[in-house]
């Protein structure tokens, strides 16, 4: 099944998502931002190589240039979109598995909406389908400033006698991760660090991790990080050797990032942990939420005029003030500073709620129907994205239709796991009989 959303097109290469489809869709956006210069990146799967081929041979047949970066993380070419002012196209999948691949959009250092995104997947009219007399030319970049911009955000040897393991799996992280946190003045050991060799599942959030695990106990480091295969995602496992969750680390970065901040205000998903709350309160400031997906967050961040932002799911934080994406690095470098001026206590700072999640199929009418029901049943609850209702003063449950799919996905937080699971059951029990 190919996924299109405004975070991007993803599908099994050649299966489900083939190469005519993915120039069709590049031609679309040449269009959309309207010719010029355009950045291009890949991740490290295998296919990467000929999927960018197909990329950069549709844009030059519409007469626009190609810079090419080859193998870049996705932070980091949205930082070169950014500065450059060039509209960018990564070839990647983010966090699925290496038989995907796909395309995300950039416009001058942003994800595209959703209105832009649609006119990414209409089919282009009988009259635009040919090529061009004059095919656009193509160039290999001169390189790029993002690891040493982060640096300098940093500082150097803000890191200095901390000693830190990477679990980079094969990743675009590779080219950017090791060197800034050494720069920085850790200690860094490196596992998975062969391009393209994925040793677990590409999604860190959906991985025990085992390996970093073993590995920083086995060490007695002070922090690992684990990222995925375009590098923008990220889970921290703590100096004990335990994963935490993705909005355990959201919550500890942007505490952090508080502390130096005048605005106070965050905005993050709907589905993000109640922790985020709490912290956020703690320093005088205020959560807006979103809906679900990236996009959402950062537009409500611009709407709002809002720094720091993020998604716990996806272990994704933002900082706008640096970049309009998720950025794996900018919270590792504020973890590894915290963990540099209190040692591993910082990892007691914040609270961790447990999160479960139940999925179940379900005719897309009877599971709209059954959460208008339940709505009527809970007339405190919210209607952001899917139903958010609050079962006590620690715990809520969010209730969300599938869009692509018959399907519904319960999620539950409670102050302990098994709650947590508890919750989520009894609710997925109760949309059940409200669409029977």
């Amino acid at each position: 099944m190919t996924v299109t959303s405004t975070s991007g097109i993803r599908g099994v290469f050649n299966s489900e998502l083939f190469p005519e489809e993915m120039a069709e869709y590049t031609r679309n956006f040449v269009r959309l931002v309207g010719g010029g210069e355009l950045l291009l990146g890949r991740d490290t799967r295998t296919t990467g190589p000929i999927a960018s081929r197909v990329v950069a041979t549709a844009i030059l047949g519409t007469g626009a240039d190609v810079i090419d970066y080859g193998i870049i993380s996705t932070p980091a070419i949205f930082r070169e979109s950014r500065k450059r002012e060039r509209s960018a196209i990564i070839v990647t999948a983010s966090h699925n598995e290496p038989e995907w691949n796909g395309l995300k959009f950039v416009v001058d250092g942003r994800g595209i909406n959703q209105e832009e995104f649609d006119q990414v997947l209409r089919k282009a009219p009988k009259k635009e389908a040919g090529g061009v007399t004059s095919p656009g030319r193509m160039a290999a970049s001169e390189g790029f400033s993002y690891n040493q911009e982060l640096v300098d955000m940093a500082g150097e040897g803000s890191g200095s006698g901390g000693n830190a393991v990477l679990d980079l799996n094969g990743g675009a992280a590779i080219g950017h991760a090791p060197d800034i946190l050494r720069r920085l003045g850790c200690e860094v050991l490196t596992i998975g660090d062969a391009q393209g060799i994925f040793i677990r599942t590409i999604d860190p959030t959906n991985d025990p991790l085992d390996m970093l695990c073993k590995t920083m106990k086995k060490e007695e480091a002070h922090v690992g990080f684990a990222f995925d295969c375009d590098g923008d995602r990220l889970v921290l496992v703590d100096s004990e050797g335990r994963k935490r969750t993705g909005d355990y680390m959201l919550t500890l970065a942007i505490k952090e990032a508080l502390q130096n901040m005048t605005a106070k205000d965050v905005v993050v998903s709907v589905d993000t942990t109640q922790a985020i709350d709490e912290v956020v309160r703690e320093a005088g400031g205020q959560v807006f939420r979103s809906k679900v997906g990236e996009g959402n967050v950062t537009g409500l961040m611009a709407q709002k005029g809002v720094r720091l932002g993020g998604e716990g799911s996806s272990g994704g934080m933002i900082d706008a003030s640096f970049n309009n994406c998720r950025d794996s690095l900018v919270a590792a470098i504020l973890i590894v500073g915290a963990l540099k001026r209190k040692g591993t206590k910082v990892y007691d700072q914040v609270k961790s709620y447990h999160q479960a999640r139940e999925t179940m199929q379900m005719a897309r009418k009877k599971a709209l129907d059954a959460v208008k029901k339940l709505q009527r049943e809970n007339p405190n609850s919210e209607a952001l994205d899917g139903l958010k209702i609050r079962t006590s003063g620690s715990s809520w449950v969010l209730i969300r239709v599938s869009n692509t799919e018959d399907g519904v996905r319960v999620s539950a937080e409670a102050p302990s796991m098994k709650e947590a699971e508890q919750l989520a059951h009894s609710y997925m029990l109760k949309v059940k009989r409200a669409g029977a």
